[in-house]
Formats: structure tokens, C-alpha cells, sequence
């Protein structure tokens, strides 16, 4: 079944619902060879990118309560993708850095997700329209965002 977006007919979040969950079945089924799931991706994916970063931190980046992002460092471990050191600076932290099985993976993870973009969600626009799309949808998630942090009201 085919969809045909139009102003005011139906609410914004079902097409962001229908482009998430679609995403979600693509990655979980390119993941399946390594072991994780798609709600592990973005973790993996900063940690990777961002070696020694903390819980803490890394649940302020994806906007992800912190029992969430416990899990699926939990699960990291587990597999093998990653470790987590005590910080030098405050015992209680912990810092988190990929192993080399994460560093070995990196590369064709990234490359499936962003295939998955350019050749599925973004097909069949041009440049200038993919560049749009980003912009539009980041606009839209901050305002998400300054909603939720400002607790009652968005402008």
C-alpha cells in the first residue's frame, strides 16, 4: 500500500513512525550477522565514533534515558563491541571504548545505513532535495527537543 502525504490530512509523526520502523526491520536484518539488534546501532555507532565517552554522555547525545543506554552498553559488552573503564578522574564513571571486533565492523555497519539511505529513503531526489530533507527533519526533531526541555510549550 502506497501513502500519499498531504498538508493536514493526516498527523507528521505517522510518516516518521512508518520511516522508523521501516528502518528499524532494514537494520535489524543487516545486524543479524553481528549479533546485535537495531536499537543497539546507535550506541554502538557513537561509541565507536566517540572512544571514551560515558553513559551519561552518550544518553545526552541520543536523547535516551539512562536505564536505555545501561542496557545496551550491557549487551555490548556482552557481545564483545565493547569495554568499559573506570575514569581516572571520578571512580563512579565509567568510560566506554570499542574493541577491535567493533572497530572491525565499523566500516560495513556504516556503509549498510547509509546505503539504506541513499538508496531507499532518499531515492529519487536530487541534491538540493536531500539536503532539504536533512534540514527539515533536523528542524523538526530540535523542535521536539526544545519542547521537551522547555516542559510545556514550543515556539
Amino acid at each position: 500500500m502506497y501513502y500519499t502525504a498531504g498538508m493536514n490530512k493526516e498527523p507528521l509523526g505517522k510518516w516518521i513512525s512508518i520511516i522508523y520502523r521501516y528502518s528499524m526491520m532494514h537494520a535489524n536484518k543487516f545486524l543479524k550477522d553481528y549479533g546485535i539488534n537495531a536499537g543497539q546501532l546507535p550506541f554502538f555507532m557513537n561509541i565507536v565514533k566517540n572512544p571514551g565517552i560515558t553513559q551519561e554522555e552518550l544518553s545526552k547525545i541520543l536523547k535516551i534515558d539512562k536505564s536505555t543506554t545501561a542496557k545496551a552498553v550491557k549487551i555490548l559488552c556482552q557481545k564483545g563491541y565493547l569495554t568499559k573503564q573506570t575514569s581516572k578522574e571520578d571512580k563512579r564513571v565509567y568510560k566506554l571504548f570499542p574493541t577491535e571486533k567493533a572497530k572491525n565492523i565499523e566500516e560495513a555497519i556504516i556503509k549498510k545505513a547509509f546505503e539504506w539511505d541513499r538508496d531507499i529513503l532518499l531515492n529519487n531526489l536530487n541534491k538540493d532535495e536531500k539536503e532539504h530533507a536533512y534540514k527539515l527533519l533536523s528542524h523538526i526533531a530540535n523542535n521536539c527537543i526544545k519542547y521537551f526541555e522547555k516542559g510545556d510549550k514550543c515556539e
